[in-house]
């Protein structure tokens, strides 16, 4: 994971380095700018406030509040030493009304204790440890003939997920599916002979679960078929979603 972090800022540096020499080159900025340390230190802050930030979207630490900060402020300095407009350290006061939108993304986005939590028979699953894929954007379907299920946490930034279990091979045991993201929605058909037990949130949208159904601002719904706890072989699912629809029927 930490070797695809190093790749995403590499990827990102050079990007933005691109992009500065194109401008550069149709005369819109000046790269005529000395080495000093004056100039030096807005180029570590914007590294060090891409790498806080990319560790905090990739849930491995980190904070997006510090890290876009930073990279915001530093990217103003870059740009003040580049020719574009006239910004200095001293003019960090200007930047206040971020203090709103930190502010606001954090009652949107709620307490970190929020989140969905799963439990599930560790003995009895087909594995011990939860395979884990995070990505940013794009859409996941999980509907090949005879797919095999597999504990999974899946994170996805924006985007949706579709799951046909109807076509699946589920193992004996209790199988694990944990789906949480920021903007999406969620599927998922199970057959009718197989037990589950779901814990779904989503801060804006709607849930709907064994015909129960609930909209609007934080809600959730927690549902368990009849047979799930003598079951030998079942599906635990948690989900937890920002704005989305969460939709699990069977079928």
């Amino acid at each position: 994971m930490h070797n695809k972090i190093s790749q995403v800022v590499i990827a990102l540096l050079l990007v933005v380095f691109g992009f500065v020499l194109l401008l550069s080159n149709l005369n819109i900025i000046s790269l005529e700018m000395s080495w000093t340390w004056g100039n030096i230190y807005p180029i570590i802050l914007f590294v060090i406030g891409l790498k806080v930030w990319l560790n905090a979207l990739l849930k491995k630490g980190g904070s997006w509040i510090i890290g876009s900060f930073l990279t915001i402020f530093s990217t103003l300095l870059l740009l003040d030493r580049l020719g574009v407009f006239e910004f200095s350290f001293g003019d960090v006061w200007q930047l206040w009304p971020l203090l709103f939108i930190y502010f606001g993304f954090s009652i949107f986005l709620g307490r970190k204790g929020s989140k969905v939590k799963i439990e599930y028979d560790s003995k009895g699953s087909s594995s011990n440890k939860l395979k884990s894929k995070h990505m940013m954007i794009g859409d996941h379907s999980f509907n090949e003939e005879n797919w095999k299920v597999e504990p999974m946490d899946l994170w996805n930034g924006v985007g949706d997920y579709r799951f046909d279990f109807t076509r699946a091979f589920i193992p004996d045991g209790d199988t694990p599916i944990v789906v949480r993201g920021w903007v999406g929605d969620v599927k998922m058909l199970i057959p009718k002979h197989v037990p589950f037990r779901v814990d779904a949130k989503v801060k804006t949208g709607d849930i709907r679960v064994g015909g129960q159904k609930a909209d609007g601002m934080h809600r959730s719904v927690e549902y368990e078929t009849d047979d799930y706890s003598m079951a030998t072989r079942r599906l635990t699912i948690g989900v937890d979603l920002k704005v989305g629809s969460i939709r699990i029927e069977q079928v």
